[in-house]
């Protein structure tokens, strides 16, 4: 029974952490394969807003959790191989997401 009831939390959280979570997991995966690119992209983007190296303790007052989706993480070795924080702004981060996908999708 003990298996049953691990096996049902599990696979919710799988649920959650691939299907339901913000962002969309095939703009992750392009994002991991070209990181530089991806950093080019968010760092040119209004709709998303990067932190390099520590994520500001005070984050939340920054981005508003209901204005702004994340943080999502990065290594980007364009900059000394540092890790970046990625935030969304709710609304709009999907269409560059997805601009994003047909950049790399028309450059294949």
């Amino acid at each position: 029974m003990e298996t049953i009831i691990f096996a049902v939390i599990i696979s919710a959280f799988l649920y959650w952490y691939l299907i339901l979570r913000p962002g969309k997991l095939s703009f992750w995966r392009v994002a991991s394969k070209c990181p530089d690119a991806a950093y080019d992209f968010f760092s040119t983007s209004e709709c998303f807003k990067v932190f390099e190296g520590n994520l500001p303790k005070n984050n939340k007052d920054i981005l508003p959790p209901e204005k702004w989706v994340g943080p999502f993480r990065l290594y980007v070795p364009k900059i000394e191989n540092r890790i970046i924080y990625v935030f969304g702004k709710v609304g709009e981060y999907e269409q560059a997401q997805d601009d994003f996908l047909q950049l790399f999708k028309n450059r294949k």
